[in-house]
């Protein structure tokens, strides 16, 4: 092991860190295995952002028929 690399963080030759899969089928093998990047999985994400785009149609569709006013919530407002 190189001087510097802690135990377990890189390759026990050459102290690099792994880069990720190269094939097609190697970054398939990771796309099914549910590979988790913190505490989401990309279907825990698709599934926010498919809900969140919604509202955001929602909150359109009150501001045209005026049941919604004042700024937007979360976003910026649209300089017209």
């Amino acid at each position: 092991m190189q001087v510097g690399v802690p135990p377990g963080v890189g390759c026990k030759n050459h102290g690099g860190r792994s880069t990720g899969s190269k094939t097609l089928e190697g970054k398939a093998r990771q796309i099914a295995a549910n590979t988790i990047h913190g505490r989401e999985t990309r279907a825990i994400r698709k599934e926010r952002s498919a809900k969140l785009a919604e509202l955001y149609e929602l909150e359109m569709l009150g501001r045209e028929l005026e049941l919604i006013s004042g700024g937007m919530v979360g976003r910026k407002s649209v300089k017209r």
